[in-house]
């Protein structure tokens, strides 16, 4: 059941050491999330093309509309902006975008120069927030971001958005919160078990776009990432998450089908949810889902957390060109 009621005293005060906890160890400084700016012949990403400079940001602002903090459902924290890109003439693909932040932290308003990047490209982005834990757990964000894919499917036209070719992405706990809302939407078994109705047809899913996510619940305690027990057992209410009576749900590893979308995957070699994206691309594999995959193991680079969003690095300018290819391969 989601909870929309406001958190009481203690929850709050556990809500701010959350906070604190999500600054000091899972945001990354800029200069440490791409160590590399030089492209070597060790180099696994490989594109039609590459940027010759980072890309404008200040410029796409121009050439992009935003529609800020539409309301897409009633629970908590329910925001959504809308990213079109001005020259739109017939409908676009549409993708809904999930930020990350533990699942305590984040917000849709740190992932705006990346979603409106991915417009400028050519699509409808729905770059959306979600009530955190501790004041909403699990399997709320589920249920808002399927809320959002049902409001895009009333509202996607108003927008220039076609809702028939859809795209789910999100990075690091959105990035599980988008493959596991995939697996909803291809997994029948799964969507009755959570009793969730998902809001699209399977045929309009094109694919997933997963980024430094986490995606095996039995092995990511021993990946080491900073504090990965606190924000599991906040988002599931638990003392320990691996013991929550739903947690085969949140592994992803688990609910692959062949109906499973194409996936494009990508994680920094330095990145400790490295091996979590290893684990989802062999279960991919042993489905025959169709996955891009963007890695840099032994590269020695030693690309940190969330390293795409460093636009102002080659390996993040190459990535988000594969994560364009892929989606036009798609989108036809």
């Amino acid at each position: 059941m989601r909870n929309t009621y406001p958190i009481p005293y203690k929850r709050k005060k556990l809500s701010v050491l959350l906070c604190i906890l999500f600054v000091m160890f899972t945001i990354v400084p800029a200069e440490q999330i791409a160590t590399s700016v030089n492209v070597s012949a060790s180099d696994q990403v490989t594109g039609s093309a590459i940027f010759s400079a980072p890309p404008n940001i200040e410029a796409i602002k121009k050439e992009v509309h935003v529609l800020k903090d539409l309301i897409y459902d009633e629970t908590k924290n329910s925001f959504m902006d809308i990213y079109r890109p001005a020259y739109a003439a017939d409908p676009l693909p549409v993708i809904l975008w999930i930020h990350g932040g533990g699942y305590v932290g984040g917000s849709k308003d740190s992932r705006q120069d990346y979603g409106m990047a991915l417009a400028n490209a050519g699509y409808i982005v729905a770059n959306i927030d979600y009530a955190l834990a501790p004041g909403q757990v699990y399997p709320g964000p589920v249920l808002q971001a399927n809320a959002a894919l049902e409001y895009m499917k009333l509202h996607a036209s108003e927008f220039g958005g076609d809702m028939s070719r859809l795209f789910i992405g999100g990075d690091s706990a959105g990035a599980q919160i988008a493959s596991q809302l995939a697996a909803v939407i291809s997994n029948k078994k799964l969507a009755g078990a959570m009793d969730i109705r998902p809001a699209v047809q399977l045929e309009h899913l094109r694919g997933a776009l997963l980024m430094c996510g986490l995606y095996n619940m039995e092995t990511v305690r021993a990946t080491g990432f900073p504090n990965i027990d606190l924000f599991l057992n906040t988002y599931t209410g638990s003392d320990q998450f691996e013991s929550f009576s739903r947690i085969d749900e949140l592994s992803t590893v688990n609910q692959i089908t062949p109906d499973y979308p194409p996936v494009f995957i990508t994680v920094g070699d330095g990145d400790p949810f490295a091996s979590q994206a290893a684990e989802l691309v062999q279960a991919l594999d042993s489905q025959n889902v169709l996955v891009d995959s963007v890695f840099f193991e032994d590269s020695g680079k030693e690309l940190k957390h969330e390293f795409q969003y460093a636009l102002d690095t080659i390996d993040a300018q190459k990535t988000l060109e594969k994560t364009f290819n892929f989606l036009a391969a798609k989108s036809n």
